[in-house]
C-alpha cells in the first residue's frame, strides 16, 4: 500500500455545513480548554535543545528486544504491492524477517508456521486520540456547535465529561484510565496510537506516537488553541518559537495541533494564525481541519503539513466533517483518528466504518477500500515519521500485525473496513503476541500469560502484564484496572464495544443519517 494520490471527482462539501451551528453558540472570548495541562505535556516550549533523543523504555525500539525467537504466520497477507494469497509472514526477535509466498514456502529453519485462516495486516495507528478520557462514555451535549472553543462551556460538558475524568484522577487512577483506554484500542488492532500522556505504566500496551519510538524522541503535541501559541511564559521561548528552535536543529518529525476544528468562521481563521506564526511546515500534523476550504487545503498541501481526520467526534459535535476529496485532489496526506470515547470511536477500527458511511452517503465512494485503509496504516507511518519502522508488512519493520477474519466474496480491505470485535483474530506488537483467539495466543506461547475476556459472543484473549523493572505497576491485571475504575466511574466505557449507539447519535440529523 503507497500513500494516498491525488483522486478528482466533483466535491460534495455544502452538504455537510449547518449554517445555524454558531447562531446560539457562547462568544469564543469565554472559552476554556477542554482538556488538561497534563495533556500539554509534550508541548513546553524547550528552547535549543528540544526534545531528548535516546532514552531507552520498554516497548521503545530502543536497547534489548523485549522478545526473542522465530515463528511465522500464514495467511492471506497484505502487502504494499498486493495481497498474497496463503503468505507467510516470518517474525524474529521483534522484526518482520520475511514475508514469502505460498509456493516460496517455509524458511528451512522455522519448521511449521501458525495458520490463522485470517488476512494479516500492518497493525493499526490511530492518528489521534485523548487516551485519558476515554474511560469517559459517550457526552451526548444535545446540540452542536461551531467550533471548539465553544462546547466546553456547556454545562452538561462538566457533568458528562469533566466530572468523571477528574473523580478518576482524584482517586489516583490515572494509569489504570490509560491501560484501560489503550486496551480499547489493542481489541481493535492498534498498536500505535498519539493522545496519551508520556506516563511509564502504559509502556506493556501500544506504541506511544509522540513518546520515545525507535531511540527516537520526535514528535510534539500541543491540544491547546492555536492563538496562543506565540505567548512566552516566564521567559521562555513560545510554543513556535522553541517548535522552530526544533524544526532548525533537525529534531522534529511531526507537531501534532488541532488546527480548524470546527465549520465557523472562528474555526476556519485558525489556518491563517498557523501561517503567521511560521507552522505552515512539512511537519505540521493538524488535527481536523473540518473548516478548510479547497483554498486552505490547497495551501496545506502546497506547505507538505498532513491532516488527522476524525469523522465521528467533527459530527456529533459540529454537525460536518473535513472535506476530504478536496484534501486528496490538493495531494494532502490523511490519516484517521478516533479522537476520544465522549464523541467519538472506541478505536480506529470504529471510526473506519464511520468514514465509510461518510464515503458513500455524501462521496458516491470516493475514496477507495484501499485509501481508507491506508489512512489507518502507512499514512500515518509517513506523517509521524515512523514509515521505516512500522505502518505496513515489509522484512526489516517491527512485527506490529493485526488479523481479521476473512470475508467471503470481498476484498482484503473492505474485510477490515467491515470487522467488527469479534472479527479481530490476533493483535501482535514487536512480535508479541497481545490480544487475540486463546487458540492463536496458546500457538504463540502466550498460554497462562492472559485473560479471557468477552468479544461480543466470542471468547478472546488480553495480555496486559509484563516483567520489566521499568514500568510502574507491571503485574496489573485488566480485571483489577476495571474493578477500580468502575467503582469511581460507573458508566466506564466497555473495553469491547458491541453497539453502534456513539456513531447513530452522531449521524443524526446530518447528511450522514
Amino acid at each position: 500500500m503507497s500513500p494516498v494520490a491525488k483522486n478528482h471527482v466533483p466535491l460534495l462539501l455544502a452538504a455537510l455545513v449547518l449554517v445555524a451551528a454558531a447562531a446560539c453558540a457562547p462568544d469564543v472570548d469565554d472559552a476554556v480548554s477542554p482538556f488538561d495541562g497534563d495533556e500539554t505535556d509534550d508541548s513546553v516550549g524547550s528552547g535549543p535543545g528540544g526534545k531528548a533523543d535516546g532514552a531507552t523504555s520498554y516497548r521503545s525500539g530502543c536497547g534489548a528486544p523485549i522478545r526473542t525467537g522465530a515463528y511465522a504466520l500464514k495467511g492471506n497477507v497484505v502487502t504494499p504491492t498486493g495481497v498474497l494469497v496463503n503468505g507467510y509472514v516470518v517474525v524474529e526477535d521483534e522484526m518482520i524477517r520475511e514475508v514469502r509466498t505460498r509456493a516460496q514456502g517455509l524458511p528451512a529453519d522455522v519448521a511449521s508456521a501458525v495458520s490463522t485462516n485470517g488476512i494479516i495486516f500492518p497493525g493499526l495507528l490511530d492518528g489521534h486520540s485523548h487516551v485519558e478520557y476515554n474511560h469517559v462514555p459517550l457526552a451526548d451535549l444535545g446540540r452542536r456547535y461551531g467550533n471548539r472553543d465553544q462546547w466546553p462551556n456547556a454545562a452538561l460538558y462538566k457533568t458528562l465529561v469533566k466530572d468523571p475524568k477528574n473523580a478518576v484522577t482524584a482517586a489516583g487512577l490515572k494509569c489504570e484510565a490509560l491501560k484501560h483506554g489503550e486496551a480499547r484500542a489493542l481489541v481493535g488492532g492498534t498498536t500505535g496510537i498519539q493522545g496519551t500522556p508520556q506516563t511509564a505504566c502504559v509502556r506493556p500496551m501500544v506504541r506511544n506516537l509522540e513518546n520515545v519510538n525507535f531511540c527516537e524522541d520526535r514528535v510534539r503535541q500541543n491540544v491547546m488553541g492555536v492563538s496562543g501559541f506565540d505567548r512566552s511564559i516566564s521567559g521562555a521561548p513560545s510554543f513556535a518559537d522553541a517548535i522552530a528552535d526544533d524544526i532548525a536543529h533537525d529534531k522534529l518529525d511531526a507537531v501534532v495541533l488541532h488546527i480548524g476544528e470546527g465549520i465557523d468562521e472562528h474555526a476556519l481563521g485558525e489556518w491563517q494564525i498557523v501561517k503567521d506564526l511560521g507552522l505552515d511546515v512539512p511537519q505540521l500534523v493538524m488535527i481536523h481541519a473540518a473548516a478548510f476550504t479547497a483554498t486552505e487545503l490547497g495551501e496545506t498541501s502546497s506547505a507538505g503539513a498532513k491532516i488527522v481526520w476524525s469523522p465521528l467526534s467533527n459530527l456529533l459535535l459540529y454537525g460536518a466533517t473535513a472535506n476530504i476529496p478536496a484534501a486528496l485532489d490538493a495531494g494532502v496526506l490523511v490519516s484517521l483518528g478516533a479522537d476520544w470515547a465522549p464523541s467519538g470511536s472506541a478505536n480506529v477500527l470504529g471510526e473506519l466504518k464511520v468514514a465509510d458511511r461518510v464515503n458513500q452517503k455524501l462521496w458516491a465512494g470516493r475514496i477507495t477500500d484501499e485509501e481508507l485503509v491506508q489512512m489507518v496504516t502507512i499514512n500515518p507511518a509517513v506523517t509521524f515519521g515512523m514509515d521505516a519502522e512500522v505502518g505496513s508488512i515489509e522484512p526489516g519493520k517491527y512485527a506490529d500485525l493485526m488479523v481479521v477474519k476473512k470475508l467471503t466474496g470481498k476484498s482484503a480491505y473492505r474485510a477490515l473496513i467491515e470487522a467488527r470485535p469479534q472479527d479481530v483474530l490476533l493483535v501482535a506488537i514487536s512480535g508479541d503476541p497481545l490480544f487475540g483467539t486463546t487458540a492463536l495466543m496458546d500457538k504463540l506461547g502466550k498460554s497462562g500469560d492472559y485473560e479471557v475476556i468477552d468479544a461480543c459472543g466470542s471468547p478472546r484473549a488480553i495480555d496486559v502484564t509484563v516483567v520489566a523493572s521499568d514500568v510502574p505497576e507491571a503485574d496489573q491485571s485488566l480485571a483489577s484496572i476495571e474493578s477500580q475504575l468502575l467503582a469511581v466511574n460507573p458508566r466506564l466505557t466497555p473495553v469491547i464495544d458491541c453497539t453502534n449507539d456513539e456513531a447513530l447519535k452522531a449521524y443524526a440529523g446530518t447528511a450522514v443519517e
